[in-house]
Parts: structure tokens; sequence; C-alpha cells
């Protein structure tokens, strides 16, 4: 695996106070080719990327990332740390432009480009969306997505019963429950969702057990709540097709947790979108094997050659 390099680590104060942790990692010494902002996805935290970062500083780019609220070593939303909940993804978005205008924007290197897991990939296309090109510049060239979560995977009755309950589960205040799971999260390797990679899954996994406070479990009937409005914003007519910015948009085969479908879906829609998607990678493709993850950077480099090569310069 890449070495990992140690971040210059920081904290944001949110709309609503909560804390919101963030690191940045300098490009290498050389000269920087531009910034990378790394968005991670439900459940996640920063020292997982530490390998991804180091392969992102060796092509030349610095790299700006933070913990989302309720998850990492950001400030947790509910009494119970091990809950992963939201109000709503408004937060969400008002956190991303937190920290774009109070860290990213000011000092980061241009040009800068999105690299979002999952539910990051989420928040950002919703930020692109809501930050229309006709009315103000984007802050980015492109926005490469892995594995993004434009939905939840589920079958047509799973959907129509989650539907049910969680309608009836909010209306008899139950927003801050747990949704109704089995089995510890994260899960042992052994048949986990996320990763063919032992060695990888397994780094994570004593990472969380080295330091408790970053892990988070299961969602709250909020949280699943908040995601089932925020996915039908993303698929309305005529959201996704404001989406200006260049995409690549990477889904995984053996995809357990998102949607493939809905990211087809959506790609179709979206004005400048590259669809790929790589064979026996799981939901995490940066995670995956070596032979997956090189898949992913040599789309990405594609990817980055081809927006940094042919657009101007972006400003906010």
């Amino acid at each position: 695996m890449t070495s990992e390099p140690t971040p210059q680590l920081g904290t944001l104060s949110a709309h609503d106070g909560l804390p919101l942790r963030t690191a940045v990692w300098p490009a290498l010494p050389g000269g920087a080719r531009g910034s990378v902002v790394l968005l991670q996805g439900r459940a996640e935290f920063i020292e997982k990327y530490g390998e991804t970062v180091g392969d992102i500083r060796a092509r030349g780019f610095a790299v700006y990332a933070l913990d989302w609220r309720g998850q990492g070593r950001s400030g947790r939303v509910l009494k119970d740390p091990g809950k992963g909940h939201v109000v709503s993804y408004d937060d969400y978005l008002k956190d991303l432009d937190l920290f774009l205008e109070r860290l990213v924007l000011p000092e980061a290197p241009r040009p800068i480009v999105v690299l979002a897991h999952s539910m990051g990939g989420h928040i950002v296309l919703r930020h692109r969306a809501e930050h229309d090109a006709r009315t103000a510049p984007y802050f980015a060239a492109g926005i490469a997505l892995s594995a993004p979560m434009v939905d939840i995977l589920m079958t047509p009755a799973e959907r129509a019963l989650g539907a049910v309950l969680t309608v009836a589960a909010m209306s008899v205040g139950l927003r801050n429950q747990y949704v109704p799971a089995r089995g510890h999260f994260p899960p042992p390797y052994d048949g986990n969702p996320l990763t063919r990679d032992r060695a990888r899954y397994e780094r994570m996994l004593a990472l969380l057990s080295e330091t408790p406070a970053l892990a988070i479990a299961w969602p709250t009937v909020g949280w699943l709540a908040a995601t089932r409005r925020s996915v039908a914003m993303l698929r309305s007519r005529g959201y996704p097709e404001r989406i200006a910015t260049p995409v690549l948009m990477i889904s995984a085969a053996a995809d357990r947790v998102v949607s493939n479908a809905a990211q087809a879906r959506l790609a179709a829609r979206l004005p400048d979108c590259r669809l790929e998607t790589i064979p026996d990678s799981r939901h995490e493709p940066l995670m995956e094997t070596d032979e997956v993850r090189a898949r992913v950077f040599t789309l990405f480099d594609e990817f980055v050659d081809e927006v940094l090569g042919s657009r101007a310069q972006p400003s906010r």
C-alpha cells in the first residue's frame, strides 16, 4: 500500500455550533498541479483515506477533506455517539459550503477537482445543482464519483415497506431510533458488502478498534427519512440537468449498498457525464483490491487530464 501522510487537522464551527473536523495535505515539494476535495461516505472518517490521499498527492495534488457531521471526529448530532443521524441534507450542504468558503477556496492551489464516495457523491451533486452555472461559476473543474449514493439499493417490496415504516416511525416520534437492522456494524470481513480486499478492510477495523470515537453504527430513522427526501430532490424534474460541471461516475458492478440502476438513470440526465462500471468491485472501489484501485485511478487520471487540459481555471 502507498505510505500514508500526516494531515494538518483543524476544526470549523457549523451553522448550529457543531464542530467539523477538517484535514489538509499540502502538495508534495515541487509545485502543485491543483487540489482535490475528497468527500467521504456515510460512517467513514478521514483516517480511512490515508492510502488514497497518498495516491492523490503522488499525482501532484494537495488534498482537502472533512468528516461529515455525526461521524468521524466531527460533532455528533445526538447524545448517543453511535447513532448515524442528520436532520436534513440541508445541514450537509451548509457544512460543505462552510468547508469550501473558510478553508478550501481561500488557500487551495487551483484548479480544483472533487473525488467523492457514496454519500459524499450525493452531497456534491446536490451542491452543484444548487449552484446553478447560470447564476454562479462552480468551484471545481470536474467531479469524480466513486459508487455515488444516487439511491439506496432496495427491492420494490423493500422500498414500499420502508416508506411505510419510515413514515409511521417518524409520526410517533421515533426519528432518533436506529433503523431496524441485524448484525454488528461494520460487519466482520467475511460477507462484508464493501470490499474484497481483506488487508484494507481489516486496516479499517483496526483503526476503529484503536480509536472507537471514530465509529458510528447503523443510521437512524431520521437519517433514512432525510436521505429519502434528498434522493427524491436529486432525481426531481429539471434538477440534475442543472449540473453543468463534467462528471465521471464510477459504478461498482458488485455493489450491494447503492443502486447502479439509479446511477445509470441519473448519468443519462446529466449534461456532461461519463459512466464507467468496474467489474468485481463491491461498494468501495477505493478500498478494493490493487487491480480495482488501479482501474479507478486510470479512470481518474484520464478524467482529470481531460477536464484540466481543456477548461479554463474555475472560480466560485
